[in-house]
């Protein structure tokens, strides 16, 4: 059985394509950049005043001649002699060897206008400089970057207007088991398939999802099927010990090579990962959290092996209650965030779905570690989740 560095060292290790396309900038969100995306130009462009006032070049007294008006996307043409001022508005350009009063230290006049604060005569006051937050070539968005709200507008600002990124790889999800989504006394919700195509959609690659019975042929068919037109294929359950436990021997019956199964982490032991050729074969545990969890811990990696070797993050946070854990598996335990730090959830086990959605992520603790409050641990958000944003733990006893 691997370690979990071993496993994670197996799966980015594997040598597998990363293609590309260019995108207009306006559906390029959620996507990871390719090549980095430079400034075009110096930001700002120019000198830029920061407050609506009075652009004024600086003499003695308090009273200053108004010669012009210069709006946002226009210029001053000419230069201010000493005891000159424009009026000028926020975002326009300033005019040489000038400082900016804002128009409430000022009397508001339009054709002179009298400063009304000494202090405000000083030197360059309330301009943003040409290039004082970048210089033409800098990198503002690197590669690997996956593209949201404020990055896209970064791009923007940059001049971006077609972006390179990596081609998302499509997923073939196939969920197992006679149980699920059965009407009778032995049958189980089906949580998973629901929490597979939402993870696919917060990571941006597309997915389709069927479901097979415990039965060899129709697995082996729904299986041969999803690989026909997945890059990666994502099952959940069948991969561990039971009698109906049938993922890996279908797998290589349809031609994929075992990169390793069963890993030394809990939640997820008997998660199994393959491949044929250019194509990934992801084999979840059955048991929610274990789905949750392994799908963080190496769906993701598995995925972002076609987008450029792309990863989600990890954070480092103090832990907000002492924590004991005593087993020799590595162990990625449902947290949430509060205000003292990161606190890990008291749960029934790997099919406590319930006490899973009222956390924010996973934090890593190792084997047989004791942790105080205020120690650092590693924290692994949940995917596409907006921290707080949490189910709730029915009451229990």
């Amino acid at each position: 059985m691997l370690t979990f560095e071993e496993a994670q060292s197996a799966l980015t290790g594997l040598p597998l394509p990363s293609r590309t396309e260019c995108v207009a900038l306006t559906q390029a969100a959620g996507r990871v950049v390719a090549s980095d995306i430079h400034l075009d130009r110096d930001q700002p462009g120019f000198d830029r005043a920061t407050m609506d006032g009075y652009a004024l070049r600086l003499a003695a007294g308090d009273r200053y001649r108004v010669v012009g008006t210069v709006f946002a996307g226009t210029t001053f043409d000419g230069a201010l002699e000493a005891g000159d001022a424009v009026r000028i508005m926020t975002g326009a350009p300033c005019p040489a060897d000038a400082t900016v009063v804002p128009i409430e230290q000022t009397d508001g006049g339009t054709e002179s206008v009298q400063i009304l604060e000494e202090r405000a005569l000083a030197p360059g006051r309330n301009i943003a400089w040409r290039g004082e937050d970048g210089h033409a070539g800098d990198v503002v968005v690197p590669a690997g970057t996956r593209l949201g709200p404020v990055t896209v507008s970064a791009a923007a600002m940059a001049g971006a207007e077609e972006i390179e990124v990596f081609v998302p790889p499509r997923l073939g999800i196939v969920t197992t088991g006679d149980e699920v989504g059965s009407q009778g006394a032995a049958g189980v919700r089906d949580s998973n398939g629901p929490l597979l195509l939402t993870f696919a959609a917060a990571l941006g690659v597309p997915a389709t999802r069927t479901h097979a019975r415990d039965e060899a042929d129709e697995l082996e068919a729904r299986l041969r099927a999803a690989a026909d037109g997945a890059d990666v294929v994502v099952t959940v359950g069948g991969v561990s010990m039971g009698a109906k436990d049938l993922i890996p021997q279908t797998a290589g019956a349809l031609g994929f090579e075992t990169v390793f199964h069963r890993v030394a982490v809990q939640p997820g032991k008997p998660v199994f990962v393959a491949r044929r050729g250019e194509q990934l074969f992801v084999g979840l545990p059955g048991n929610p959290v274990s789905v949750l969890a392994t799908a963080h811990l190496f769906l993701v990696p598995a995925v972002g092996r076609y987008l450029g070797g792309w990863s989600q993050p990890w954070l480092s946070l103090p832990l907000a209650e002492p924590f004991e854990h005593r087993r020799d598996r590595r162990l990625f335990l449902p947290a949430r965030t509060d205000a003292g730090g990161v606190a890990p959830v008291h749960w029934h086990g790997s099919g406590d779905l319930l006490a899973a959605a009222s956390c924010d992520g996973l934090i890593d603790v190792r084997p047989k570690s004791v942790l105080g409050v205020g120690d650092p641990v590693p924290f692994l958000p949940f995917l596409g989740h907006v921290p707080g944003a949490r189910g709730v733990i029915p009451p229990r006893a």
